[in-house]
């Protein structure tokens, strides 16, 4: 039976760790195995405040 899971995925750039959101995304999808029969959509949002750029994203895929 398939179910229908989600990832969520943030970058600030205020960290020097910090990963490129799209980076972060193309990493898990290979870690997960996940290819285009099993990706459903992906999601994104950003927003600002106070100078600092939020970036988000909600991978939707078929487990």
């Amino acid at each position: 039976m398939e179910r229908t899971k989600t990832k969520h995925f943030q970058y600030t750039g205020v960290d020097d760790f910090d990963v490129a959101i799209d980076e972060q995304i193309n990493a898990f999808l290979v870690e997960a195995e996940i290819t285009g029969e099993r990706l459903i959509d992906i999601k994104y949002q950003a927003h600002s405040s106070q100078g600092v750029n939020n970036y988000s994203a909600l991978v939707v895929y078929v487990d």
